[in-house]
């Protein structure tokens, strides 16, 4: 007897009970008396997580099946090396795709940036001014940074501060970029600074060019003949110094 049926040829009676084929209505097995005794115990012995086991007993289901018979199984979807390839199973198995943490944008070094720009803009507008002009007794003449000195050098060096500027600007802060910066910078304040010696030099010579060209020149007149440092050599070497320092910050704020 049992609250649930266990078979297909199970029946139930008028209490909603339900009994094997092999007890009868009267309580009695069609083999033996004993039967419905034997039979109680064996079916109140069984439980929930026993009906697997009971239906293959008594009724020979879930038996090796024959080659060509495909079997239907359920199960929890986890893939095992002993699983059968002839087996269907209803858990679809899907792959789990792998989430990968977001990589946050690099902030831009706007300080070495902008600091950059700015540098790199003096190095090429004082390219092209005048680095010296005639000062003194001297009333005319004038020293040209692209003509007469080292206004090519200062703005290539420029130009190349200002793309690394760029970079900064764009978020990418490696040290590389920031050592590039003051190789460049340092390149131009190379070349102005041995710019200002050449010009000073050639300041100091020009009284005693004129007195060996000029025999009878008055020699007041032209010991104050001289070159002033004009704005072009000033901007140059202000931008180096601008730009190196904009290179600094950028190396220390690598990441």
């Amino acid at each position: 007897m049992s609250e649930v049926p266990r078979g297909p040829d199970w029946w139930q009676d008028e209490d909603g009970r339900w009994y094997p084929r092999h007890v009868s209505s009267s309580g009695e097995s069609s083999d033996s008396p004993l039967a419905p005794e034997d039979v109680h115990v064996e079916v109140e012995d069984q439980g929930e997580e026993n009906l697997p086991e009971y239906f293959a007993r008594t009724y020979g289901w879930g038996s090796a099946s024959s080659e060509d018979e495909q079997i239907l199984v359920i199960d929890s979807g986890n893939e095992s090396a002993d699983v059968d390839p002839s087996f269907t199973t209803l858990t679809e198995r899907t792959k789990t795709s792998v989430h990968k943490p977001l990589k946050l944008a690099t902030p831009p070094d706007l300080f070495s940036g902008i600091l950059g720009v700015i540098g790199a803009a003096f190095l090429i507008i004082g390219s092209f001014l005048d680095w010296g002009k005639a000062g003194g007794s001297l009333t005319t003449g004038f020293v040209n940074g692209m003509t007469h000195s080292n206004g090519i050098g200062t703005l290539i060096t420029g130009a190349i501060c200002a793309l690394v500027a760029g970079l900064f600007l764009v978020g990418q802060r490696k040290r590389w970029v920031g050592l590039s910066m003051i190789i460049c910078a340092g390149v131009a304040m190379g070349l102005s600074i041995y710019s200002i010696a050449d010009l000073a030099n050639t300041s100091s010579g020009i009284p005693e060019n004129l007195i060996g060209r000029f025999p009878n020149i008055d020699l007041a007149f032209a010991n104050k003949a001289k070159l002033d440092f004009d704005l072009g050599l000033w901007a140059v070497l202000g931008g180096s110094m601008i730009t190196f320092l904009s290179g600094l910050s950028g190396f220390k704020r690598h990441t």
